[in-house]
């Protein structure tokens, strides 16, 4: 299969930082093809972590001829039902994308093949079901269930969205056959009543390089204009000016040829979009009201962008970045896409062409210095984020089995090959393994994170807080859960990654630390980390963590009965029961592997000697250990037990 040079080259990048050297070109195409779609739907342009497009790629036995499926709720990709019942929670509306996906790594579109994909689509949306399904689709099925239920229903802002993607790698020339399967299927989908419009998009190769070049905003829009005036000169700034244009020449740059926002433009705005705002309700009543108006009680939009040709009332605006005025992008968008008519409004816009670094953060902090509000949805904006992400990289200089980078920033590494996809840290890895491990809650630990930050506001990224717990965290949640994924006798204990990651955070360190002490939790942690970082040590805290959850559960079963059974993963209760057991003894023996570098004799000719063990070095004597041949130990490769006090928080 000959790929579009450009393409493959950036498969083979995928194939990379993904670590998928042994997969069949067919497969890693699907993920590939899974990721890019997504993107293009990812709010703020966010790279898919590795966790999403898991579940996301459902392809393989029982999938109803679909590659991947997905759930946009409220303009978030989603991935398990308690995403969705968070955000519900935190918005209270609802409104609900179904995005399918078959990918072809062939150079034929196949009417055969895309019926099989209809059929399965419309097996998922109805109400009964005769396929059969396997478990990541029966995941979906759950979320879409819980969506479509009579409860969520009053919360809709408009009947769920279907979007069909159809990614074959040659050239779309209209079949008949494949648009009549459409057509019908699309008669099907409006009899069940429950949905509203229907995106069916034919991806072939030329399509799917220009999402690709969207996702990377690597792409060129014309705008019309009512008029154009250039400003000064400015070093480094190759061209600016001032323009006047229609809100409907706007919707070019702002949308793809799916209809979709191009949120990827907004990366570098301080921030997104607000919702229902007084502000943003003030703009659409303009907009419906007095759209004449407009331009006088609107500040704008200010684009950077790496060129801008000028030519008979056109303008050409190469790769294109919004950095103020999101909020009215967004609010004309929605009124666009409810069928409002804004052909009548008029709006200002700021373009300047400059590929300074420099340039561009001064004039994203010059158009945003009025809006600049460090609040929830931005809370990664922050200086405390900004050197949580510089203590991230300097301990990564240190090691060479165990780097991770945060990834504060919208695809901050996509660039960077050397950086795998399961070395990435981002937001929601941060905050939802900090708080189950170090805030002992390991039953919230599974909650989206706007949620959490709703929740843990005063608790969590103060800025006299240290940073390396965060740090400590967040590696050992990377690290657990690249064993769970390798090892198959785990797999139930995915679902309670949360739990386990807090049991082997006291196994190592026992309880005593205090969290808002900085000098304290910073003694804490260094104590924890060689333990962590040493793989054979770490991998025994994870199996002894296995055993000590799986007897809780079931002792906490005998005790409260067969139905508490299915309640472990969010139950506050069972944490507490888990952390009464592990504190029922009162020392811990764990197994460690070190090399011993000195050994003496003390005043009163005992030995004694030293083990180094991932960095640290750890004392002993002859008077705990008389049975050692200590004059041969020196340099010896030894197995040693450290007796932990857990002693309570």
């Amino acid at each position: 299969m000959q790929l579009q040079p450009i393409i493959k080259a950036k498969m083979m990048r995928f194939r990379n930082i993904h670590e998928l050297d042994s997969a069949k070109d067919s497969l890693v195409f699907e993920y590939y093809s899974n990721e890019t779609i997504l993107s293009n739907h990812q709010p703020n342009g966010s790279s898919i972590s590795d966790e999403l497009l898991s579940a996301v790629s459902i392809g393989g036995a029982d999938d109803m001829g679909l590659d991947g499926l997905c759930i946009k709720l409220n303009g978030i990709l989603i991935q398990s039902l308690d995403d969705a019942k968070d955000i519900i929670t935190t918005h209270n509306s609802a409104e609900i994308e179904f995005i399918f996906i078959q990918s072809k790594y062939k150079d034929k579109f196949d009417s055969g093949e895309y019926a099989k994909l209809i059929n399965g689509i419309i097996d998922f949306l109805g109400e009964q079901h005769y396929q059969p399904m396997n478990e990541k689709i029966k995941n979906w099925l759950s979320i879409k269930e819980y969506l479509t239920g009579n409860e969520i229903m009053l919360l809709w802002n408009t009947n769920p969205v279907i979007r069909l993607y159809y990614v074959v790698m040659g050239t779309w020339n209209s079949s008949p056959h494949i648009e009549a399967i459409s057509n019908k299927f699309k008669d099907d989908i409006t009899a069940l009543n429950m949905y509203g419009d229907i995106f069916i998009n034919y991806i072939d190769t030329e399509r799917f390089k220009k999402i690709c070049d969207d996702n990377d905003n690597q792409f060129s829009s014309v705008i019309n204009v009512i008029d154009t005036f250039s400003l000064t000169a400015v070093t480094n700034v190759d061209n600016s000016s001032i323009i006047l244009c229609t809100a409907t020449e706007l919707m070019k740059l702002l949308i793809t040829d799916d209809g979709i926002l191009r949120k990827g433009l907004f990366n570098d705005n301080v921030r997104d979009y607000q919702g229902d705002t007084t502000i943003n309700q003030d703009i659409y009543n303009t907009i419906k009201t007095d759209p004449e108006s407009f331009v006088l009680m609107n500040n704008g939009v200010t684009i950077i962008c790496s060129e801008i040709i000028p030519g008979n009332r056109k303008v050409t605006i190469r790769n294109p970045r919004i950095v103020n005025g999101c909020q009215t992008c967004s609010v004309l968008y929605n009124a666009y896409r409810s069928g409002t008519d804004i052909s009548d409004i008029v709006l200002s816009g700021k373009i300047i062409s400059t590929n300074d670094s420099d340039i561009t953060n001064k004039i994203i902090r010059g158009t945003n210095r009025q809006n600049i509000v460090y609040d929830e949805a931005f809370e990664c904006t922050r200086d405390f984020h900004k050197l949580l992400e510089e203590l991230f990289t300097v301990l990564s200089e240190n090691q060479s089995n165990n780097k991770i980078y945060y990834e504060r920033r919208s695809k901050q590494f996509y660039n960077n090959t050397s950086i795998k996809s399961y070395q990435k840290v981002s937001f929601r890895i941060l905050i939802q393994s900090f708080i189950s491990i170090f805030l002992n809650e390991p039953h919230m630990g599974h909650k989206h994170e706007s949620r959490l930050l709703q929740l843990y506001k005063g608790k969590i990224f103060i800025d006299t807080q240290s940073k390396l717990p965060y740090y400590v965290s967040s590696l050992i949640s990377i690290k657990l859960d690249q064993i769970l994924k390798k090892e198959i006798s785990y797999k139930h204990i995915r679902t309670y990654k949360s739990q386990i990651q807090m049991i082997i955070r006291i196994l190592a360190g026992g309880y005593k630390y205090d969290i808002n002490n900085e000098k304290n939790i910073d003694t804490y942690c260094n104590n924890l980390l060689p333990h962590i970082y040493d793989d054979d040590t770490f991998k025994n805290f994870v199996s002894n963590a296995i055993n000590i959850f799986n007897d809780t559960v079931s002792e906490w079963v005998n005790q409260k009965g067969e139905d508490y059974k299915y309640a472990i993963k969010d139950s506050s209760d069972f944490t507490n029961f888990l952390l009464d057991k592990l504190r029922v003894s009162s020392q811990t023996n764990i197994s460690y592997r070190g090399i011993v570098s000195k050994i003496a004799l003390d005043k009163y000719k005992h030995y004694y000697g030293f083990i180094t063990n991932s960095g640290s070095t750890l004392f002993f004597h002859s008077k705990d250990n008389p049975e050692l041949d200590y004059p041969n130990l020196f340099n010896k490769d030894v197995l040693f037990d450290v007796t932990i006090d857990t002693v309570t928080k």
